[in-house]
């Protein structure tokens, strides 16, 4: 005689998987956006760290092609991209370099305390879908502007 499961075994089986699947999910998208935005603070101290150089060989903001840095891939005309993130310098914006999310509207920007984020600028297509502040435990300014 042979033995093989159930129809309610199996029934079990997928839906311990499928709640176990919603559980995991929003936490595996809250850990692959906060490793993009460590991408994006690393690339950002570099870019900072360049600008201060550079402002004080020339005495003026500089643009990100003036920095001894590269930072994703560089059109002319254009800034540097990396996947996720648009890159500018202290000639853009608000006078300080920053960073752009791509995907939502979420801006960082260097500041003399840390790197501080604003959303809802109206610089990219889609209101940021998570709280921010509480994901990458960085303070909220409403001056950083990415447009």
């Amino acid at each position: 005689m042979k033995r093989g499961f159930t129809l309610i075994e199996l029934l079990v089986v997928v839906l311990i998987i499928g709640i176990l699947s919603a559980v995991a999910l929003p936490q595996y998208t809250k850990a692959v956006t906060k490793a993009r935005f460590a991408e994006a603070f690393a690339n950002l101290k570099t870019i900072a760290q360049a600008d201060a150089v550079c402002q004080l060989a020339t005495g003026h903001a500089c643009a990100i092609e003036d920095l001894d840095v590269q930072v994703g891939v560089s059109s002319p005309g254009r800034y540097p991209e990396t996947e996720y993130f648009w890159y500018a310098a202290s000639d853009a914006a608000d006078g300080s370099p920053y960073a752009q999310y791509k995907k939502e509207d979420v801006c960082l920007c260097v500041r003399e305390s840390g790197i501080v984020f604003s959303t809802g600028s109206g610089c990219a297509s889609a209101d940021p879908s998570m709280n921010y502040g509480a994901l990458l435990n960085i303070p909220e300014d409403e001056t950083c502007s990415c447009c």
